[in-house]
């Protein structure tokens, strides 16, 4: 099914949303250990440089309260990969993703065709994992989306960020989107600069759109970016 069609479920969180965070729960059945290092070393042959770092996963959200836990990325992988495997993980892992905002309008990026995940559709930018990063001592979200900023578009300074203004679940892999809004009065061409310089590959392309063009778009974006241009629209 086309995932810009499927029913994701849209929460409306707090600005000041608590997070807090738990132990993790222990895999103790052995076929469940051998299902996921399966699917982890197929898809390091295909993708050599996959790194099993630590991931945030959610055990309960509520419009003022986040709570969660920290896991190895390779269960992700693997709910991603096998719909049996997802029925005995049940992880909700969780990312944060922005729209860009600059004087010209909304900056979107299209996923790499080569990308894990939703290859070759439109989103906000950026957009990635929580994951557990040197140094962290508590979970941080706003630095979480900072960091994003300088991997994929090579942006580090004169940005603000507001929000976060919802959580986006998608109704299959259970990846829960947490929406802020990241403003710069750095122009378009100066964006597009840094990313090509600086930034990874996680995009194959940028756009900058402004908004009184933003309507006919919606639909060929990913719901948590749709929800946040009806969110943020002057």
């Amino acid at each position: 099914m086309n995932p810009i069609t499927q029913n994701w479920t849209l929460t409306t969180l707090s600005p000041d949303i608590a997070v807090t965070c738990h132990e993790p729960p222990t895999v103790t059945d052995p076929a469940l250990e051998q299902g996921i290092e399966s699917i982890w070393q197929e898809t390091r042959q295909k993708h050599p440089g996959l790194y099993n770092g630590r991931v945030f996963c959610l055990s309960d959200l509520t419009e003022n309260t986040l709570s969660g836990f920290w896991c190895e990325y390779r269960w992700v992988l693997a709910q991603m990969r096998s719909p049996e495997l997802a029925a005995q993980l049940r992880l909700r892992s969780l990312a944060v993703t922005a729209l860009l905002i600059c004087p010209e309008g909304v900056v979107l990026g299209r996923r790499n065709p080569k990308s894990l995940y939703l290859p070759g559709y439109w989103q906000g930018v950026p957009a990635g994992s929580v994951e557990a990063r040197p140094g962290d001592k508590t979970i941080d979200l706003k630095a979480q989306l900072l960091a994003e900023l300088e991997e994929e578009i090579g942006l580090g300074e004169a940005v603000s960020i507001s929000g976060p203004f919802l959580a986006c679940e998608h109704d299959t892999t259970h990846i829960v989107d947490l929406g802020f809004a990241i403003r710069t009065s750095l122009g378009f061409a100066d964006i597009e600069t840094a990313w090509r310089a600086r930034a990874n590959d996680e995009y194959d392309a940028l756009e900058c759109h402004p908004w009184h063009e933003i309507a006919p778009l919606t639909s060929r974006v990913l719901p948590t970016t749709r929800a946040l241009l009806e969110r943020l629209a002057p």
